[in-house]
């Protein structure tokens, strides 16, 4: 299922049988919110895959690209835009996002926030690897992080962090 924006395109994909948290409508607010706020936008629509998985499709992900034998929360693969911009894809996608449900359910619990919360902040984390944001540094942690906690915050959700 896609919806659109006149700044990006959000394709919902799912393993067999799985319903997301989350309203889309909410999803889409939350990565509009990201983008808006964040310091790579583009001046053309540009779209983004979501894709909910399962564990079994989780592990299998994360062990074939990741080398890890066991799902993780959140899983994101960076697109070409130029490239599918060159071949005439409208419009080029970011890349994908994988987030693996039953790991982030037991992470909430864990956390003791609501499943919702958490998983809309590990969609907004994956969506903002998609525009360049990393936490390989202190810095570039605190950049993403604030990011996150101001999408959060004005979406009025709790924060997983």
């Amino acid at each position: 299922m896609k919806t659109e924006d006149s700044s990006f395109i959000v394709d919902f994909q799912s393993s067999d049988n799985m319903t997301f948290p989350v309203e889309t409508l909410l999803m889409n607010k939350a990565i509009k919110i990201a983008y808006v706020n964040a310091s790579q936008t583009y001046n053309y629509p540009v779209g983004v895959t979501l894709r909910l998985v399962d564990s079994e499709e989780g592990l299998s992900i994360n062990k074939q690209f990741k080398k890890i034998n066991k799902p993780t929360n959140v899983l994101a693969f960076a697109g070409d835009l130029e490239k599918e911009r060159t071949l005439g894809i409208s419009p080029p996608f970011l890349g994908d996002i994988i987030v693996c449900l039953p790991v982030v359910e037991k992470e909430a619990i864990a956390l003791n926030i609501g499943v919702s919360s958490h998983f809309l902040h590990m969609v907004i984390h994956g969506f903002l690897h998609l525009l360049g944001y990393d936490h390989n540094t202190d810095k570039e942690e605190i950049e993403m992080m604030q990011l996150e906690n101001l999408v959060l915050t004005e979406l009025g959700m709790e924060n997983s962090a």
